[in-house]
């Protein structure tokens, strides 16, 4: 089987490994890749994001089947150019991937389908967004750029000052650019977050373990929005119960609703969950794997991915598939990070990166080769994932294992799953 992988981050770079894991007659090739995704497969240089040049590829290349890995190219409409050519891909089309591309329109789509979600007004007008501020949320409050901003679109927002700061910046100063051109005021959440992701026919859903990620730069939750410095797996909230229910109240319903909408969805559904005092809420909605979730999810699948993949991706239905299963113990995923990162992230400086024993995998997720230097080329440069029979040797193995890695400037967090840490003592 051929397979072609379209992105360059460590998410896509434990997609590879997963499925070269899982079947070493698989045939990999990725567009564009990354240094370490260069061990598993063959590097096509390619624009992921563009419709025509990725159809062209995969008939070229004959490939059996697509995964999209990030979210530029659901948005840009690859997945519908695929089909058009009978081309199986494993992603949304461009109608479906609304759920993660226009928040403003997600939010809609679930107050209607009964979803259970934040309430929240979307605005284009400064002025207009902070006079729901003043007159009908207060603070704490959430504001949120409505498109597609890399994961650092959300601020919460401890004081109306906060508010209005965040709402001059997304739509006046357009820092996230035309991710910003509305915004949501969304009143405040408390509770604990959740990553659960579900494979989905459309209809049915495979449920994966749940993960926590960490948003935040710097130790103890504290410093600017990131697009996550670490995430684990499993999370000890997150029973069996607990997955039935989000299955039930958010991705079925929510599932239905796009069917309804004319927009059906296939693919992988993320619902970044807050665990309130009243039940599981919907944070927002990804349309394809998280990362860094994915990093830490995915080594301890010891069932197939490809097999309910590749089903999707060919318009069957996976109801009567078994459910994924999982080795004991625990996965903690560690993001090294360039200095300066998330805002100016330095670019181009050496690495050096010693060998780990399988218990870790390193992925690669901003790193480029200059001759046979490994330089970095992006904000998050690593992913480094630790198994464990424990919790806290998997915290540990992945926080010395991130130590060893050298680079001037890296920086990463040394208390990934901190939560965790303190319910399991």
């Amino acid at each position: 089987m051929k397979i072609l992988l379209l992105g360059s981050g460590g998410r896509e770079h434990a997609l590879a490994d997963t499925l070269s894991r899982e079947n070493t007659a698989v045939e990999l090739l990725a567009g564009p890749g990354n240094p370490g995704i260069a061990q598993l497969g063959r590097l096509v240089s390619i624009k992921a994001d563009d419709p025509t040049a990725v159809v062209a590829l995969a008939e070229q290349e004959q490939v059996d089947l697509v995964v999209v890995g990030p979210e530029a190219p659901l948005a840009a409409g690859v997945v519908d150019a695929l089909q058009v050519a009978r081309i199986p891909a494993f992603g949304p089309t461009m109608g479906a991937a609304t759920v993660e591309t226009s928040k403003a329109d997600t939010k809609t789509l679930m107050l209607q389908a009964g979803v259970p979600t934040a309430h929240a007004e979307t605005h284009r007008v400064a002025r207009d967004a902070k006079e729901a501020v003043r007159t009908r949320f207060g603070a704490p409050v959430v504001i949120k750029a409505s498109g597609l901003a890399a994961g650092k679109g959300v601020i919460v927002c401890q004081s109306e000052a906060e508010a209005f700061d965040a709402i001059d910046r997304i739509l006046d100063d357009r820092v996230f650019g035309e991710a910003g051109a509305e915004c949501l005021v969304e009143s405040f959440m408390t509770g604990e977050e959740l990553s659960l992701f579900a494979v989905t026919d459309g209809h049915d859903v495979l449920p994966m373990i749940g993960a926590q990620d960490h948003k935040r730069l710097l130790d103890g939750d504290e410093g600017p929005n990131t697009g996550g410095m670490g995430a684990y797996t499993p999370v000890s909230f997150s029973t069996p119960a607990l997955v039935d229910e989000v299955t039930e109240r958010v991705f079925l319903p929510t599932l239905h609703a796009l069917r309804k909408r004319g927009t059906p969805f296939t693919g992988l559904l993320y619902a970044g969950l807050m665990l309130t005092p009243d039940g599981p809420k919907v944070v927002e909605f990804n349309c394809r794997f998280g990362d860094p979730e994915t990093q830490a999810i995915l080594p301890m699948l010891t069932s197939s991915l490809l097999e309910p993949m590749l089903a999707v991706a060919r318009g069957a239905r996976i109801g009567n598939m078994p459910a994924f299963t999982w080795r004991a113990g625990a996965s903690v995923t560690t993001v090294v990070a360039s200095a300066g990162y998330p805002d100016a992230p330095r670019t181009g400086v050496p690495i050096s990166l010693p060998e780990f024993g399988d218990a870790v995998r390193v992925y690669h997720a901003g790193t480029r080769r200059d001759g046979r230097d490994l330089l970095t080329s992006g904000g998050r440069v690593f992913a480094v994932t630790a198994m464990a029979d424990s919790f806290a040797a998997a915290q540990q193995a992945s926080r010395d294992a991130a130590s060893r890695i050298d680079f001037e400037g890296a920086r990463y967090r040394r208390d990934i799953g901190w939560r965790e840490a303190t319910r399991v003592g």
